[in-house]
């Protein structure tokens, strides 16, 4: 079966350009049996299958296009811990205790993906520089010092940095109010990284098919059984790990998120001069800005820089103009330079900024709403989904598990967010 690249058409993915080798080659053609099936083959699942292998539990993963083709594939790169919000935010809306033990458990994330990296030799360009949510005004930096004592006091390994300091690590003239360094964070090929943990699993004895997507998922025989145009699979649980690519067969998941896409622009590899003189430490930075942008730069020197909204028809001659005209003000040393690379990916949105773990029905369940920050808490949560499943002790599950949920006006809030970016990214002038 060909390999195909997780991009839409028009789109050019400087991940699907650079990554290594999808491992995962065969459709699922037969009737199967095991004790878990995993749906979906994002960071979640290929997360939770490497962790269920490891203790010998029988997995199987389906997934509907190819090994990393959502937001796994589609991302940024950057490694960071926990969620967008607050910790207290978290705290507020899941109570003191249950807000404490999710605020912990993320906490380290990045630590968890470095280990599996180092564990399993995984060839994914990890690049353990940090990254530093840096202030665009003096109103951002004081959100920031709020935010890094939140983290302090939790224990994290984070420190308020100053505006020379921010000055020196962006190497923009922008970038003069300060921010937040976390030395534990890293950036990442997402895309590599997502089929390197497929391989891993795949040396365990996990059976991934791909181009299988599940048609139809039915109770039998106190078994849950999935169908896919040529096979199928029997097991006793289910984690359906779609997220924000849930599907019609997975409508549950799909109406738990509000879809909001992120685009990215890449440069070819930059001219040493230049590529030394932007980021220079390699740390991975995003702003407070209403549009918020993220800048890299790559093992080979690449300008990677991201924001919010969809290359589509139209939509994608004014956003890639207005981050041409952001990437110049930021680091004018790029002035001329042509994009190489443009993509963009989904992410799923909640209305309170923080992950669902949901039970859909006894012995299904369905992670979703990571509000674009997946690769650290995606690989934790399929982790503990693992060891719950394995242990059958939900008590130690450290993410409230909820019944089914269903955000309200959800097209129309993700029409609010592609069209809101839209005019912005339109009438928005250096």
């Amino acid at each position: 079966m060909p390999d195909h690249m997780p991009q839409d058409a028009g789109e050019n993915s400087l991940w699907a350009t650079t990554s290594i080798a999808n491992p995962v080659n065969e459709q699922l053609r037969e009737a199967m049996q095991s004790d878990v099936l995993v749906i979906g083959g994002g960071y979640t699942g290929l997360s939770c299958a490497l962790h269920l292998a490891e203790k010998g539990t029988s997995v199987v993963l389906l997934e509907a296009k190819s090994i990393g083709f959502g937001g796994s594939g589609r991302n940024a790169g950057l490694v960071n811990a926990g969620v967008w919000q607050n910790p207290d935010h978290v705290c507020a809306q899941l109570g003191e205790e249950a807000g404490q033990r999710f605020n912990m458990a993320l906490r380290d994330s990045p630590a968890l993906v470095a280990e599996l990296v180092e564990r399993y030799h995984m060839d994914c360009d990890l690049q353990p520089s940090g990254t530093v949510n840096i202030a665009h005004s003096a109103g951002g930096m004081r959100h920031l010092e709020n935010r890094c004592r939140q983290l302090q006091e939790l224990g994290s390994a984070v420190e308020l940095i100053d505006g020379e300091t921010s000055r020196a690590l962006s190497a923009s003239p922008y970038y003069r109010h300060g921010g937040i360094l976390d030395p534990q964070a890293a950036t990442i090929n997402p895309l590599s990284y997502a089929r390197a943990l497929a391989k891993a699993a795949q040396g365990l004895g996990a059976r991934l098919y791909q181009e299988s997507g599940v048609e139809s998922l039915t109770r039998k025989n106190d078994r849950w059984l999935a169908t896919t145009a040529h096979g199928s699979v029997s097991a006793e649980q289910v984690v359906v790990a779609t997220n924000a690519y849930a599907d019609r067969h997975s409508h549950q998941v799909r109406a738990s998120t509000v879809p909001v896409f992120i685009f990215h622009c890449a440069t070819g590899p930059l001219a040493d001069d230049i590529a030394t003189s932007i980021i220079p430490g390699r740390e991975g930075l995003w702003d407070t800005q209403l549009l918020l942008t993220s800048s890299r730069v790559d093992k080979d020197g690449r300008l990677v820089m991201s924001s919010a909204g969809q290359l589509r028809g139209f939509q994608r001659a004014i956003r890639e103009n207005w981050m041409t005209r952001t990437r110049d003000r930021l680091y004018p040393q790029t002035r001329g330079v042509n994009w190489a690379f443009s993509w963009s990916g989904q992410i799923g949105v909640t209305s309170h900024k923080i992950l669902r773990v949901q039970l859909l029905a006894p012995g299904v369940f369905a992670p979703a709403g990571y509000n674009g920050r997946g690769i650290g808490p995606g690989s934790v949560i399929g982790k503990h989904l693992a060891e719950t499943i394995v242990s059958g002790n939900r008590d130690d599950f450290p993410f409230p598990i909820e019944a089914r949920y269903r955000e309200k006006w959800r097209g129309i809030r993700a029409g609010y967010y592609s069209y809101g970016t839209l005019a912005l990214q339109f009438l928005q002038r250096p």
